[in-house]
This record gives structure tokens, sequence and C-alpha cells, in this order.
């Protein structure tokens, strides 16, 4: 862990943006400077489409606890979020963590409409835009 994390410091002085490590194998991670990490894209799109979710002005159902609001708390909502993008982007799929941004932005337009309207049609069309196929890069495939 330690070589890890000297491997990061270093990179870090040498290139601007982030340099993630794999405790599993000691190793710096590709993700390129400027690249938003996994973990970084699961927390925006959980924000963005929670966000959306509270919109009142929008239609969208806000937090609360009336029969048709999924979400008590701005928290529960982010939590779900992470949780269903963690699982359509699993590790072993995303390669080194890295997701494609233009992908990923359909992806989070896609997701704030479900949020917000909670139906059907939208729900499945986000899973299709969100999967891990099409959202999910590996630098040494591309």
């Amino acid at each position: 862990m330690q070589k890890c994390l000297w491997a990061s410091l270093a990179a870090s002085i040498f290139v601007f943006g982030t340099v993630g490590c794999d405790d599993t194998a000691d190793a710096v991670n590709d993700v390129l400077p400027g690249e938003q990490s996994r973990e970084a894209r699961i927390e925006q799109i959980s924000e963005a489409a929670c966000d959306r979710y509270a919109d009142t002005e929008a239609g969208c159902p806000g937090y609360g606890t009336g029969e048709d609001q999924t979400y008590a708390t701005e928290e529960d909502c982010e939590r779900d979020f992470a949780d269903r993008a963690g699982d359509l982007w699993p590790v072993t799929e995303c390669g080194a963590g890295q997701i494609n941004d233009s992908k990923y932005d359909v992806c989070e337009e896609r997701a704030k409409a479900a949020a917000c309207t909670e139906g059907f049609f939208d729900a499945i069309a986000a899973l299709d835009e969100c999967s891990a196929d099409n959202v999910c890069t590996d630098p040494a495939d591309e």
C-alpha cells in the first residue's frame, strides 16, 4: 500500500488530474488527467438524479413521505441511485474505472428523466443508456 501511495504522489506531481490506486494490485490505475473515475461519476449521477427528483416546479415528486414519493430525504435518494449505478458499473466491467464522457452525459439525462417521472419506459431507457457496455471504457481497448 505504501508503494501505491508513493506512486500516486509522484504521478500527481507530474500529471495534472486524479490518479487512483488499485489496492489489490498495488499499481497506479490508468485514469487519464481530467477524466472522471467510476466513483466520481457514481457520485455525480446520484446528485444529478436526486436534484431532479427534488424539482417539484418541474412536476417531479420531491422529498417526503407522501404516497407518490419514493424518497423521504435527499440522502435516501442519493444512496439508492449510487447503489444502482454501482450495480450497473461494476469494477470488473469498467476496466480501470473509467467512464466515457459523452456516453455518461446521455446516461445522466436518462437518469434524471427516470428520477422525475419514475416511469417504466424511462427506467428501461435509462438502463439501456447507462449499461456498463455503453458507458464503461478500458483505455487498453482504445
